[in-house]
């Protein structure tokens, strides 16, 4: 039986309850899907309801809290989220079928390796290039999005 992990997506000014399926065959965590599309809760009752019913046992470990905005770095510039903020939403993304093709790649592969190793320099150096590729990752996440 898969574990489900409790996500907290802040999306704007909506905060949704989310689920992500630790999958022990491949090692990936990956979003909950229902066909195709990434059911979001209001509460944390529903998500565990949705579970429930699926046969799915929902974890008790905190949630993850994951900003697809970080704060609005990704559509302004400002203000600098902490790195430990966008390799979390970097995380969330990278294993998505649909979101993680905007985040593969040689290059990008790199810009990830320096944010994982805490590079001083890093929204110096792949600030712009990681803002882009988040955003289309972001964009193409939530054309997945579902509302329960």
């Amino acid at each position: 039986m898969a574990d489900l992990y409790e996500v907290l997506l802040l999306d704007g000014g909506q905060r949704w309850h989310a689920g992500w399926i630790a999958d022990d065959a491949s090692e990936t965590d990956v979003l909950l899907r229902d066909h195709g599309k990434v059911p979001l809760f209001a509460s944390r009752a529903a998500l565990e309801h949705h579970a429930q019913q699926h046969g799915l046992v929902v974890q008790e470990d905190l949630p993850d809290e994951i900003d697809l905005d970080l704060g609005g770095w990704l559509s302004q510039g400002t203000p600098e989220p902490v790195t430990a903020e966008v390799s979390e939403l970097w995380h969330l993304l990278y294993d998505d079928p649909v979101a993680g093709r905007a985040l593969t790649g040689e290059e990008l592969g790199e810009v990830y390796d320096d944010l994982v190793e805490e590079d001083p320099e890093w929204f110096a150096m792949h600030g712009s290039a990681a803002r882009a590729a988040l955003s289309d990752a972001v964009r193409r996440l939530r054309s997945v999005l579902r509302t329960s």
